[in-house]
């Protein structure tokens, strides 16, 4: 379905989520890097360090809001640790039955540990994109993703790593088997809430998921890299394959061997940048970065990406519960094909599937007709979301 849209009310207090400003989290590293004894004997989502923290500056609306490190398992089925925040709004829940829980999926913040959402919790951050979520009286737990914040490196837009990270991070707050659960993402975000949403049946199964929002999503690995390729957003290009590196080693070799030296010097600092970071920003031209001279999406069909670029497309298995999936046609960073992909695969599949597209003027600047669609889809999520867990 497609509309136009005019300002959304929310915008301001949401305008802020899509580029994550970076605080440093140097005072916050034993909590982040202490090991953690118990990890693996402890359950999917239990909580296993946590601290209590003040609201956000400018909020003072009554969240109780923690720092948390619970327990996943990663792409080859190991036991990990995650970070990530809760927040609670401390007024009572009016609604029928529990307090709903939102699995909240940030969008991209980068590589580096200082970017992940709870380590930047306090300044602005990811919270102003969930204010709406907390003023409609819901919790809010959201993940940092494998390797955000804590060691080791983010297994960027990894299917698996990613979806697990989610649910577990829902296990975390739900009480009990009636607490209604909606998964929520955009972007980075909206990819990792439609893995999640695919692996809810088999990996999840004891969460009561009603439901989940896919915003944006950069489903398929082969429909996102000419986009960004050759342009300002090139650093998400280095990111996905830095990704690719931190979630399958074993292949790290056979990836490192398709990039010259300029190549990997490339990948190796990307590791370490957020996007707000001025090397983030650079022009990258992967053909200027691999050992034959060819861009990276005509690498995409070598050994050594073919697989793990087939494992980690979202769209190859229905989501059990809904899914609200919208995105701006004139969207500059995930291309709207994305979108339409993943409906079809998803549809062909039998999934319940809403699907919205937002039409706005293009901005002429690169990168900044991403935000849009998130911004407008609020107005129609969040009653979405209400009538999912029958509020009044």
């Amino acid at each position: 379905m497609k509309g136009s849209v005019g300002a959304v009310a929310i915008a301001t207090a949401v305008m802020l989520a899509v580029s994550t400003p970076v605080a440093t989290a140097d005072s916050l590293r034993d909590f982040y890097d202490a090991p953690v004894p118990t990890i693996a004997t402890a359950a999917p989502g239990e909580v296993v360090r946590t601290t209590p923290m003040n609201s956000p500056k400018g909020f003072g609306l009554g969240f109780d809001i923690e720092r948390i490190l619970y327990r996943s398992t990663d792409t080859h089925d190991d036991p990990m640790v995650v970070s990530g925040y809760s927040m609670t709004p401390t007024a009572p829940w009016s609604g029928p039955g529990p307090r709903p829980v939102i699995a909240y999926a940030p969008g991209t913040s980068g590589m580096a540990d200082r970017c992940a959402g709870s380590a930047v919790l306090g300044t602005v951050g990811s919270s102003p994109a969930i204010l709406p979520l907390l003023l409609a009286g819901y919790r809010v737990v959201a993940t940092d993703y494998q390797g955000l914040g804590t060691p080791g490196g983010h297994t960027y837009l990894n299917r698996i790593a990613s979806g697990r990270a989610l649910l577990d991070a829902a296990r975390v707050a739900h009480a009990d088997t009636d607490t209604p659960v909606v998964l929520f993402g955009y972007s980075e975000g909206g990819f990792a809430s439609g893995a999640a949403a695919e692996l809810a049946a088999t990996y999840a199964p004891d969460l009561d998921i009603v439901g989940a929002y896919v915003g944006a999503p950069p489903a398929d690995p082969t429909l996102n890299i000419d986009t960004l390729d050759n342009t300002t957003l090139g650093s998400a290009v280095l990111f996905a394959v830095d990704g690719m590196i931190n979630a399958y080693p074993e292949r790290a070799e056979s990836i490192r061997s398709l990039f010259d030296a300029d190549g990997n010097a490339a990948l190796d600092a990307a590791q370490n940048w957020c996007t707000t970071d001025p090397a983030a920003t650079e022009i990258v031209h992967t053909s200027e970065l691999t050992e034959d001279g060819r861009p990276l999406i005509d690498q995409l069909s070598s050994p050594a990406f073919a697989e793990v670029t087939a494992a980690n497309t979202v769209g190859r298995v229905a989501p059990a519960m809904p899914v609200y999936l919208s995105q701006a046609v004139e969207d500059d960073t995930v291309p709207i094909e994305q979108s339409r992909t993943l409906l079809r695969r998803w549809e062909d599949l039998g999934a319940d599937v809403t699907y919205r597209e937002y039409e706005f003027p293009a901005i002429p600047y690169k990168g900044a007709n991403h935000l849009p669609g998130a911004l407008a889809a609020y107005s129609d999520v969040m009653p979405w979301i209400a009538g999912l867990i029958h509020t009044p």
